[in-house]
């Protein structure tokens, strides 16, 4: 049996959503996402090569611009590099001032929009699965410029989500994902949204090519490898700052050994070398 390939894969997410030929996918989950009606768009396409499979510069991203001028940037992110925030508003900055040229007004910036399909809870302060933010002042809320638009959707949490299939959004994301065995309901999705049934189509297909699997198998590797270096670095963080925090209590006559052990969770023998440091 065929195995279907995960469409948040990224090298999969743009090969569905990032060609021309097959733009009114990308516009009918852009119309999920925003609640607008974006009639029409021409998707900056780039083509995927093994050099690419480990680029961290947004290569992986779908770029479109709306007949109506606005740029949209999509990104799926599936490791937690606790920078989503900054890497965001980097490039959302660099897309809003692309091909402006000195001589333009600024009044001829178009709205740029930036989506993040995050594969990790990011905002543990926000219960929604789907955020969006624009400027506003902070007493007011009254809107200081339409221009800036960032939406996070946190898969986790969409997880947790009781799913309403009248929803062309909760549609989209049943798509996205994964495994068809585990959702019997996505053949009622097929059923009810033409579109997300084309977009399962063509993952079929995709599922089928031996490039395609070739390189989602690299940038799976690659994304695992990711989580590893990111945790192993946490890790790392975690056990210098308890170190530093033994260390302290280690010049208190009266802490023990074993209570600084059982204070900073680390490990007997760690204590018994960091004593010999401090007395």
């Amino acid at each position: 049996m065929m195995k279907r390939l995960k469409p948040l894969n990224d090298i999969i997410f743009k090969k569905l959503f990032g060609e021309n030929q097959d733009k009114e996918l990308l516009i009918g989950f852009l119309n999920a996402v925003l609640e607008n009606d974006v009639e029409d768009l021409y998707i900056i396409e780039e083509k995927l090569t093994k050099e690419k499979i480990d680029d961290k510069q947004g290569i992986l991203d779908i770029k479109a611009i709306c007949y109506t001028g606005e740029k949209i940037n999509i990104e799926v992110q599936l490791a937690n590099e606790y920078n989503m925030k900054e890497r965001t508003l980097f490039y959302w900055s660099k897309l809003f001032t692309e091909n402006f040229k000195a001589a333009e007004k600024y009044s001829d910036l178009n709205k740029t929009i930036t989506i993040n399909i995050l594969g990790f809870n990011y905002l543990t302060d926000i219960e929604s699965y789907h955020s969006s933010y624009k400027i506003y002042e902070d007493k007011s809320k009254q809107l200081l410029t339409d221009l800036l638009e960032i939406h996070f959707i946190e898969m986790p949490k969409f997880n947790e989500t009781d799913v309403d299939l009248h929803n062309p959004l909760h549609r989209w994301l049943l798509f996205l994902r994964g495994d068809t065995v585990k959702q019997p309901n996505l053949e009622e999705v097929f059923i009810l949204d033409q579109l997300v049934a084309k977009a399962e189509d063509k993952l079929r297909r995709l599922s089928a090519d031996e490039e395609t699997i070739r390189m989602y198998q690299l940038r799976e590797k690659f994304i695992a490898d990711q989580k590893t270096q990111i945790e192993g670095a946490k890790n790392d963080g975690m056990n210098a700052k308890a170190a530093e925090i033994a260390k302290s209590l280690l010049k208190i006559p009266s802490m023990s050994i074993q209570d600084v052990a059982n204070h900073t969770g680390l490990p007997l023998n760690k204590v018994k070398d960091l004593e010999k440091e401090v007395r």
